[in-house]
């Protein structure tokens, strides 16, 4: 797939020569804290994670798509963001997301949120995304609630060999409301009969 441009960001797939800083950037203890399935621990592992999700998972059908985030002008992964199946949440598309911790509290992952929920609704079959979040996690809250999503109840998941709760949130495809409403009105082929009444 093409990059993905905004303002500061360039997203794109992963390369190998991603492999140290993407090990680096997920061994960062507030990123290893909120995504201890994505650690990799050294640069070998990260190569065989981009390997993985480059070659064995990425499909823009289902979808399952995980990007690097680079500033313009610069080659170094700074984090990852994607869309892909969650099991926990039986298969829903999740959007997930990590920046380097020297590179927290600047709006990257806004900016690059932004984009990508635009690319997914635009370029893939998704109906909707959700996103689940830690209780003590309000900064992934923040970018959350930014980016339109709306919360929708709790998850109990099985986080590092413990049920945890999270917060489980979800945004509907644009326009995917006034569908719904326009099928059951009548408004896309099917047609509504008034009740008779004897």
């Amino acid at each position: 797939m093409k990059p993905i441009e905004t303002e500061r960001l360039i997203l794109r797939p992963f390369r190998r020569r991603d492999a140290a800083a993407a090990s680096c950037n997920s061994t960062r203890p507030n990123v290893a804290r909120f995504m201890s399935d994505m650690v990799l621990k050294t640069p070998r592992d990260a190569r065989r994670w981009i390997r993985w999700a480059n070659r064995k998972k990425f499909d823009v059908n289902v979808p399952c798509v995980v990007l690097a985030v680079t500033r313009k002008g610069e080659k170094k992964c700074i984090g990852l963001i994607g869309v892909a199946p969650k099991r926990e949440v039986d298969n829903e598309i999740e959007i997930l997301f990590s920046v380097a911790d020297e590179h927290q509290n600047r709006g990257y992952i806004t900016e690059a949120g932004r984009a990508l929920v635009a690319w997914a609704f635009n370029h893939t079959p998704a109906p909707y995304l959700v996103a689940i979040v830690k209780h003590d996690n309000p900064a992934s809250v923040r970018v959350i609630e930014k980016l339109g999503f709306a919360y929708a109840g709790e998850r109990r998941i099985d986080y590092d060999g413990a049920m945890t709760d999270f917060y489980y949130y979800r945004l509907e495809r644009p326009g995917a409301f006034q569908q719904a409403k326009d099928w059951f009105s009548g408004g896309a082929g099917f047609v509504r009969k008034e009740p008779q009444y004897l």
